[in-house]
């Protein structure tokens, strides 16, 4: 039986897939250093909405792709 490492586990991942689980992984960071004061509530709301902000980003790239990609398979026929 073939073990599964880590690493298999998320190589079907698109890059989106990837940041939005190091953004849930960032968050829980942030909010951490908030509880235990070591970083303030406006601190950590600034932080997490620019990570917010980059994650849009990335996901408006990756529609994009696929809208252009669904348009290559839509004229494959001609």
């Amino acid at each position: 039986m073939r073990e599964i490492g880590i690493d298999t586990m998320y190589e079907d991942l698109t890059q989106f897939e990837r940041a939005l689980a190091r953004f849930g992984d960032k968050v829980g960071l942030i909010a951490g250093l908030e509880i235990a004061n070591k970083l303030s509530p406006e601190d950590a709301y600034q932080q997490i909405k620019e990570l917010y902000k980059e994650l849009k980003k990335l996901r408006k790239k990756e529609r994009k792709q696929w809208h252009d990609d669904s348009e290559d398979e839509d004229m494959s026929w001609v």
